[in-house]
């Protein structure tokens, strides 16, 4: 390693929508950056040459941890992210909702056309 070298936390943000995160530093191996990426026991060594890096973004060391850390959560290709039954009772709330405003609308827009909005003039006023 050169003397000049420095280490720093980053995420790397790839080609192909894929992100790494950990200590970012050259390597000897022709140009390539080398991503020290923190695991439970220690660190995954990781390389990407130039082409592959999308962007690069200096964070802390507890930004870079938090997005080093492997999403377990799997969700089946076909079930919904809500659960039905919370899903239709928030449909039902939206419903319910929407109703009430539009009722209170047409109460707004009944007085408003109930009032009239200019005064009622007369043809002898108008020629005055």
């Amino acid at each position: 390693m050169e003397e000049n070298q420095v280490d720093m936390w980053a995420v790397v943000e790839l080609m192909g929508h894929g992100r790494t995160a950990g200590v970012i530093r050259t390597s000897d191996l022709g140009g390539l950056l080398r991503v020290d990426v923190p695991v439970e026991d220690g660190y995954r060594t990781e390389y990407y040459g130039a082409a592959a890096i999308y962007s690069i973004k200096v964070v802390s060391e507890e930004i870079a941890r938090a997005y080093a850390r492997p999403d377990r959560s799997v969700i089946a290709f076909d079930e919904p992210i809500v659960p039905r039954a919370e899903y239709e009772a928030a449909l039902q709330q939206a419903r319910l909702e929407n109703r009430r405003l539009e009722r209170i609308n047409d109460v707004l827009r009944e007085r408003l056309v109930s009032m009239p909005a200019l005064p009622d003039f007369d043809d002898d006023d108008v020629a005055a």
